[in-house]
């Protein structure tokens, strides 16, 4: 199924299909994103299938303090990282153990990354359902970023999309930066400007 983010039941809809174990792709400041509950070790198998890849994943939440129930940070941290969230951008921190994450997200690292974005959607969504979801590319491993709703559609027909008319499809994913060391390292600059 196909929705519009601006239909007032989207959300809704989007919070009982991550409930229920479904995959569904939705919009993001940066580009649209698969997404599935965290701790759905079966939702999160799914998505490997999905995407031909087991590598870990990166989560979705709505606030600081609900990163820090799955990320141990420091108050200067805290603090530093406030200045760039919601934005566009996925933080590297060093994971706290949460019974509720499934382990497929981390897999075996110590590590864990953590986005809040500046796009109310994603955000309503982890909000109804209380839990984490994944955020990974709308794609197939190894292959090319889609960010055209269009695309979207004609090549994953059986998954639910929500679409956003206003996302860039220009844009170059988020800023992932390491803050698990003493020096902040930037992985891959996207779209948000980063100094340290």
């Amino acid at each position: 199924m196909i929705y519009n983010i601006n239909d007032k039941n989207s959300k809704y809809i989007a919070a009982n299909l991550i409930r229920n174990g479904e995959i569904i792709v939705y919009p993001t400041d940066t580009i649209y994103g698969f997404g599935v509950d965290a701790s759905n070790p079966q939702a999160i198998e799914k998505l490997n299938q999905l995407k031909n890849r087991g590598n870990p994943y990166s989560i979705i939440v709505e606030t600081i303090n609900m990163l820090k129930s799955y990320a141990d940070i420091s108050n200067n941290l805290e603090e530093h990282i406030k200045q760039f969230v919601p934005g566009p951008y996925t933080f590297i921190l060093n994971k706290k153990y949460n019974k509720n994450l499934s382990d497929f997200i981390s897999l075996n690292l110590k590590t864990i990354g953590i986005r809040i974005p500046d796009h109310i959607f994603p955000i309503n969504i982890v909000a109804l359902t209380k839990i984490p979801i994944v955020t990974t590319s709308v794609n197939v491993h190894k292959s090319k970023s889609i960010n055209t709703a269009k695309e979207i559609i004609n090549k994953f027909q059986d998954i639910n999309i929500f679409y956003d008319e206003k996302i860039d499809q220009k844009s170059l994913g988020s800023t992932i930066i390491d803050l698990t060391k003493n020096s902040p390292k930037i992985l891959r600059q996207g779209d948000g400007a980063y100094i340290s």
